[in-house]
């Protein structure tokens, strides 16, 4: 049940970071038209600073992270893996993961009600296009949502590792 529930959770990871990389490109993209424009025919693209920094900037963050967590690519403080068994070093994990459960949902409701308070206000930013602001909101709140459910499942194989005292083998996130 568990391996299923990984690879769903892994699935939509892997989709998101997907979309990560076409921000990536994207900003590559525009960055090197708007230089062009800007450095051939003194005419930069006006709408590229704004798109860049509100939206693509933000989506290649957000998808990312969870991702991120699940491959041990995050920082952390590796201070008590030298200490005791495979179930005590578990348990250290257990609840640095709550502590950062709870951040992260504080996160995901924060940047939630403020995308739903941008959309049902209107809010746009003053430029050359009246960007929206509700969905680098969402955007934030999608990532810190995927990435509470992955702290959620690293916490229950954690808890398996305690109960059962056997090591996950995945990832790069081993309890060996």
């Amino acid at each position: 049940m568990m391996e299923k529930i990984d690879r769903l959770i892994s699935l939509v990871e892997r989709a998101v970071l997907t979309l990560s990389c076409v921000c990536l490109f994207g900003i590559m993209i525009i960055v090197t038209v708007d230089v062009i424009l800007r450095y051939l025919f003194s005419s930069p693209l006006s709408w590229s600073y704004d798109l860049i920094s509100m939206y693509l900037a933000t989506l290649l963050f957000f998808a990312a992270v969870s991702d991120s967590f699940r491959r041990g690519s995050h920082v952390r403080i590796e201070l008590f893996n030298k200490f005791g068994s495979t179930r005590v070093r578990a348990a250290f994990e257990v609840i640095g993961f709550i502590s950062a459960l709870v951040m992260f949902y504080v996160m995901f409701e924060v940047s939630l009600e403020d995308a739903v308070k941008s959309l049902f206000g209107g809010d746009v930013i003053s430029g050359a296009i009246a960007w929206p602001t509700w969905i680098p909101y969402m955007m934030a709140s999608c990532g810190f949502g995927l990435l509470a459910i992955r702290i959620v499942f690293t916490i229950a194989e954690r808890i398996q590792v305690i109960v059962t005292g056997q090591p996950i083998f995945r990832s790069v996130e081993n309890l060996e």
